[in-house]
């Protein structure tokens, strides 16, 4: 049998062959491993070896055995998780949902993968909304080096980008790692940058094993539930406060899923009753997400909720939506200053996330990229990734005369037709 380490997701071994590194012989099963033994590249026990397909060992294993005491580059991740995706994300050097990309076109009830519902209207509209803002080039200044770090939940963190809450592996990523392998490359990978990562739940796997992945990190992260029943969701928050998550929260979108509804675990819209009633259960602060209009934000902060978190799930649930950048600035102009504004939606780079802070968001969230770096690299991509969104957002402060976050708003913005 064959197996990857699910906490750094390079690690692989093969049963046949043994590891001579780790003085294990040929033939040597995981039972009989040493209770002392420790993975080579992590240095997490044999309980988080997982059983793989031949297929995707020989990526890892070829992986593990160049990566072996030395450091690729983002370039490199991207060529492993090309592979492990192949027929559903072409890991594009632009990822933006548009009409020639893997991902994108109508799948007939297929896996819709890396893509979004439908045509994939509501992903291609995320992408162009976003990149109809320009940024204002302004030089001449005194010279600082910009302040990037922030606040969230009583936290602070070095930058004002987070993960954005992600699942699935089964269902949309060609089932090539453990589910809970995503989830530790997401957490440590944000948690090592100075972050922190948000995970969801799927109906493919325990429903509590984000939050469960989330308490493992000594609760360095936030757990992000798709709106099942209430009484489910108040257990899972109560879970997530015996864990010390950072915060909880509930993706108010996720009621169009339809992964859960066909595997007979249904999905609900929540009423403003049922959303106090969650924000009431906890002294955890609670963020609902899948905001798309004033209406709607000002419910959360009705509420009592501790965030606003604008998206439109990537575009993966409802076709012939608004991008995100349509809707953030109408909703910040309401409710900024009240409660944190959160938000997503093909936010690829650090140019990216100073437009989304500049168009009223308070922190902006990464998906996709993330997504693939914690699969193909675990918590070594998905830090690089972090670092390469980071120096991008540093170049873009200056280049606007932006000193520090308060000064990133919409005068640093163009909007072109």
């Amino acid at each position: 049998m064959k197996y990857i380490c699910t906490y750094c997701n390079i690690y692989a071994y093969d049963e046949e062959k043994g590891d001579l590194d780790t003085k294990l012989e040929p033939g040597t099963k995981i039972e009989d491993f040493p209770d002392l033994w420790l993975c080579p590249v992590c240095g997490m026990p044999k309980e988080y070896l997982q059983e793989v397909r031949d297929d995707i060992f020989s990526l890892k294993m070829t992986a593990y055995t160049e990566t072996q005491h030395d450091t690729k580059d983002l370039n490199y991740y991207r060529s492993i998780v090309r592979k492990m995706l192949v027929g559903i994300c072409g890991e594009f050097s632009v990822c933006d949902g548009q009409p020639d990309r893997t991902c994108t076109g109508q799948k007939f009830g297929a896996s819709i993968g890396f893509g979004g519902a439908g045509q994939g209207k509501t992903f291609e509209a995320n992408y162009n909304s976003l990149q109809r803002y320009k940024l204002k080039m302004r030089v001449i200044k005194p010279h600082k080096a910009p302040k990037m770090s922030t606040s969230i939940f009583d936290k602070k963190i070095a930058v004002p980008f987070m993960g954005a809450s992600i699942s699935g592996v089964k269902n949309s990523m060609n089932d090539v790692v453990p589910e809970d392998a995503l989830y530790r490359g997401l957490l440590k990978g944000a948690m090592s940058s100075g972050s922190i990562g948000l995970v969801g739940n799927t109906p493919e796997s325990p429903d509590d094993l984000g939050v469960n992945i989330v308490g493992e990190n000594n609760g360095w992260g936030i757990p992000i539930f798709k709106p099942q029943s209430q009484e489910r969701l108040l257990q899972l928050i109560r879970l997530a406060d015996e864990l010390n998550a950072i915060a909880v929260g509930v993706d108010l979108d996720g009621a169009g899923s339809t992964y859960w509804n066909a595997s007979n675990k249904p999905v609900y819209r929540k009423s403003e009753k049922d959303i106090t009633e969650l924000v009431d259960s906890t002294e955890k602060p609670v963020i609902f997400k899948g905001i798309m209009c004033i209406e709607d934000a000002i419910k959360i902060l009705d509420s009592g909720a501790n965030a606003c978190y604008v998206s439109n799930h990537g575009g993966r649930v409802l076709d012939g939506g608004q991008g995100m950048a349509e809707v953030l600035p109408e909703i910040a102009n309401e409710i900024s200053g009240k409660i944190p504004i959160m938000a997503d939606g093909a936010v690829r780079t650090g140019f990216d996330v100073l437009k989304v802070l500049a168009l009223g968001a308070d922190i902006a969230l990464i998906g996709r990229p993330l997504a693939r770096m914690s699969i193909s690299g675990g918590e070594v991509a998905v830090k690089m990734y972090y670092k390469y969104v980071k120096d991008d957002l540093e170049k873009a402060m200056i280049l606007t005369g932006c000193d520090n976050l308060k000064e990133v708003n919409m005068d640093i913005l163009t909007i072109s037709n």
